[in-house]
């Protein structure tokens, strides 16, 4: 129990996340502490001059049943706060502001390989600063649309099938791949950048503990408060993967030989690239976006919960059911839609099994 006066520390700060969700910001360890809406007005009495008891009292109201339970509350949100070290007098996090460079979770462990890009990328985030936000847009949006419909047409119209390239064209279009990824990742710090909630650090993340994903630390995202900007920071990297596909379709239009096979190597991987970046059932560039633009969290979770009551016909939970129809149409069109693409993407994996076979063999020599 805490005893003295609760007082949370002063450097703390008490922002709004996604869904509006209120979280405690400590800059000395760089997290993020999600609190309840409730605990956010407790917080605004965590001055150093009430003590526990005072705080029961006053929410309380003298009503002696509504202070026993509020007691317990307040006791176990005090202890939360206490064993976080968010209050003055508790134990304070050892890590520096950001962590370390290696951070490991069940299924990604993640290595900081630079903490330099905000600096920089500030030159070039103030001179798009002063073009209109609005023109951005519509220039990024447009060449990415065009670049994607022309790349994609080049490599379903005017290349020579799988089989029938270089082989060696692989490992290069591999090692541009890299080049194209990280771009794709500087283009989100770019827009942070722009946006005045610098990334934390660009590194490399091993999903699954083998396959290497580079990435870009944007936890700092929760600071920005305009749905639009937020929009923006998540389809960065999908609308620079535009450009880029525009870059492969007028090699691959245009060359032959290793180098064109190479391009239009690279046109299938941006292919693949774009479906696992709108990928509705993973933590994608196109998932985040949708939640920006909702403000809605989980929304994968109220879709297919939705989908299955309606399929067998159940009651649904009242979470769900005071949902109003607009957003009840809209969560199961999403879920549809995540449905299809799960069809779609077996489909693909299907008919692209003999030309993997073939393409493997090929380069063993058989």
């Amino acid at each position: 129990m805490i005893s003295s006066p609760p007082k949370l520390r002063d450097e703390l700060e008490v922002i709004r996340g996604m869904d509006d969700i209120p979280l405690i910001f400590d800059p000395v360890t760089g997290n993020y502490h999600r609190i309840t809406r409730s605990g956010e007005v407790v917080l605004t009495y965590l001055d150093g001059t009430r003590t526990r008891d005072d705080l029961v009292a006053h929410f309380s109201r003298a009503d002696q049943g509504r202070a026993e339970a509020l007691s317990r509350q307040i006791d176990g949100f005090l202890a939360a706060l206490d064993r976080s070290g968010l209050l003055e007098g508790s134990a304070l996090p050892t890590k520096p502001q950001g962590g370390g460079r290696v951070r490991t979770s069940m299924l990604m462990p993640r290595i900081i390989l630079t903490r330099a890009l905000p600096r920089v990328l500030e030159p070039l985030a103030a001179v798009l600063r002063a073009v209109p936000a609005k023109l951005l847009v519509v220039i990024a949006v447009l060449g990415a649309v065009a670049g994607y419909a022309f790349g994609f047409h080049t490599l379903f119209t005017a290349t020579p099938p799988p089989q029938d390239l270089t082989v060696t064209a692989f490992p290069i279009a591999t090692g541009v791949m890299l080049l194209y990824v990280l771009m794709h990742e500087t283009a989100h710090a770019l827009v942070a950048q722009m946006l005045g909630t610098p990334v934390r650090g660009l590194g490399v993340a091993l999903l699954f503990y083998f396959m290497p994903v580079a990435y870009v630390d944007r936890t700092d995202a929760y600071r920005f408060r305009g749905r639009g900007g937020r929009v923006v920071l998540a389809m960065a990297g999908i609308l620079s993967d535009g450009w880029f596909c525009a870059l492969s379709g007028t090699v691959a239009m245009n060359s032959s030989g290793l180098l064109g096979d190479t391009a239009v190597m690279l046109l299938g991987m941006q292919l693949l690239m774009l479906v696992i970046n709108l990928n509705p059932l993973m933590p994608s560039d196109g998932y985040t976006a949708l939640e920006a633009a909702t403000g809605l969290t989980n929304a994968r979770g109220r879709a297919f919960a939705l989908l299955r009551h309606t399929v067998r016909r159940q009651e649904l939970p009242a979470h769900l059911a005071k949902l109003s129809k607009g957003a009840r149409r809209g969560h199961m069109a999403y879920g549809l839609f995540s449905v299809g693409y799960v069809c779609l993407l077996a489909y693909a994996v299907f008919r692209g099994v003999p030309v993997t076979v073939h393409l493997a063999l090929a380069a063993v020599g058989r």
